[in-house]
């Protein structure tokens, strides 16, 4: 696969980084920033990093005390050390030497800005990558390969033309499934593209039977891979054919291996997540099936355009297209219930030209929570209440802690968090806190009319960027949302089938559930799809 520009500038610094290694402090980089590094920090990080807003709240994570701004280092030897302790836990052979410190040096010490923020990110893919590595039986190491690929940017898109968190060619990527039309390009959807990665990497490992040479040919083709092993003598392992590699890929190896060692070490490093505000257990997705202009999406459920783009990358133009296939989209979990209550209103909008809804300016500031608009929701005001509860953990034989965090749909970090642990050893009979949010959908009666509703002010000046909300409304005598029906919904799991699921709610049978979910198939159930098993009332 092509790499972008990025990589090349990487493998140029790291090796003047190694050439250099012995004569700087372990794990500290001097001098001047290379121009090509400057134009990686402004692709990365200006255009995507800071779309969201991150928390900067350390005092639950310096577990060394360690001043802020300080960029701690570290001897080789006990880089090796360490090295040495994460090897053993993957089929990866995760190699120390000084193309790897500088790799290190780079994502540790000159970028810790972008470390801390990709650190973040991964609170939102690292679940969904975790999950189809594992179904696919490839090590979950590999969830690094993104990081590596796009600073887990979902909309990247590469001079070469390589696109989304797996940067696919569009070639490459419709050999794996993934469409791409003027409407949609399945490689920004998170979901597909990870699958199609997954398919891609089992492939490559099957030509080689070995992790790093799948890497290098996921870099830069098998064509390539397989000149460098004939030039080698024949030789098959990434460190004696690198040499022969096209200059790119030789620094690919070297860098996923820093990405795996600082992702692990990152809190010895001082580098916290600034974690996004929403992270993918704060998300669900819908099944849509009518055109979805996301100008009515948002102004329906109060949310940036930005935001709902950044969920759902694949719609370059910023619609869901009404072409006769299945589509979804991927909201935060508060909103859901809110554009399930809104569905209809959201498709009659979104068929009207855009005049038709545009807001006069003087409409555009009037409060969501006036009396007129109060007036037009007959059931209330849908909203999404979490409960919190705690649950208790008895650790069975064989389980790892970060199984039991999937079972639970919570991170790893968390489970230490409540647990107190810091490593990751667990023992039989260990009984684990574990915290769970409940949702529901609850309707908040209609307010009365008052005069201050009616003569409500337009918001304060001076709201902060990260609690910034749209307050446009549609006009009072446009809404027309009636009091909708209620339903038991259920999110369908790995392994899934209409039956099992049936089974699980009682007097509910395979056709209750074909019927109320309109062109749901037993052959293509999509894991993480929310669908209808039962009318409330």
């Amino acid at each position: 696969m092509k790499r972008i520009t990025t990589f090349l500038a990487l493998c140029l610094l790291a090796q003047a980084l190694s050439a250099s290694v012995d004569s700087l402090s372990p794990g500290v980089v001097s001098g001047a920033d290379d121009p090509q590094i400057q134009a990686i920090d402004r692709m990365l990080v200006s255009a995507y990093l800071n779309h969201y807003c991150f928390s900067r709240d350390q005092s639950t994570m310096n577990a060394f005390r360690y001043e802020e701004g300080i960029v701690p280092a570290f001897s080789p030897a006990l880089i090796a050390e360490r090295m040495r302790v994460l090897d053993q836990e993957t089929p990866f052979d995760l190699i120390y030497n000084p193309t790897v410190q500088g790799f290190i040096d780079l994502y540790a010490a000159r970028k810790r800005e972008l470390t801390s923020r990709v650190l973040g990110v991964s609170e939102l893919y690292f679940p969904l990558f975790e999950e189809a590595l594992s179904r696919h039986g490839i090590p979950l190491e590999m969830k690094y390969l993104a990081v590596v690929e796009s600073a887990l940017n979902p909309v990247a898109i590469s001079p070469a033309g390589a696109g989304g968190l797996w940067q696919f060619m569009v070639a490459t990527g419709k050999m794996y499934g993934l469409g791409v039309t003027s409407y949609q390009d399945d490689r920004f959807d998170a979901i597909k593209s990870t699958e199609a990665a997954c398919l891609y990497l089992k492939h490559l490992y099957s030509l080689y039977n070995d992790w790093e040479l799948a890497l290098a040919a996921y870099n830069s083709g098998p064509g390539n891979v397989n000149k460098a092993i004939r030039r080698s003598g024949g030789k098959k392992d990434f460190w004696s054919i690198k040499e022969y590699l096209p200059r790119e890929t030789q620094g690919y190896v070297p860098a996923f291996i820093a990405v795996n060692y600082v992702m692990n070490y990152a809190s010895e490093y001082n580098l916290y997540p600034k974690t996004p505000l929403i992270t993918f257990f704060e998300t669900d997705t819908v099944e849509v099936r009518e055109r979805v202009d996301f100008r009515v999406l948002s102004s329906v459920l109060s949310m940036k355009e930005e935001d709902l783009s950044f969920l759902n990358g694949t719609y370059k133009l910023k619609e869901i297209p009404a072409n006769g296939r299945k589509h979804y989209l991927v909201l935060p979990v508060d909103k859901v219930g809110l554009f399930i209550s809104n569905e209809s209103l959201v498709y009659e909008r979104s068929a009207m030209p855009a005049a038709a809804y545009a807001l006069p300016d003087s409409q555009a500031t009037a409060s969501s929570g006036s009396a007129a608009q109060q007036a037009s929701h007959p059931a209330g005001t849908p909203r999404v209440v979490y409960e919190e509860e705690w649950k208790t953990h008895k650790v069975k034989r064989g389980e790892t802690l970060g199984g039991i965090a999937d079972s639970y749909h919570v991170s790893l970090a968390q489970i230490k968090k409540w647990n107190k642990i810091r490593g990751s050893v667990i023992h039989p009979g260990q009984r684990l806190k574990v915290q769970r949010k409940v949702s529901k959908i609850v309707y908040d009666a209609p307010a009365e009319p008052t005069a201050e509703a009616q003569t409500e002010p337009a918001a304060q000046e001076g709201t902060d960027a990260c609690e910034e909300t749209q307050r446009e409304e549609p006009r009072a005598d446009e809404k027309k949302v009636s009091s909708p029906p209620r339903y038991t919904y259920y999110t369908i799991q790995p392994g899934d089938t209409l039956y099992k699921i049936a089974s699980r709610h009682e007097g509910v049978t395979v056709d209750d559930i074909k019927t109320l979910n309109s062109g749901l198939r037993e052959h293509k159930l999509v894991v993480g799809q929310k669908i209808k098993v039962r009318q409330i009332g």
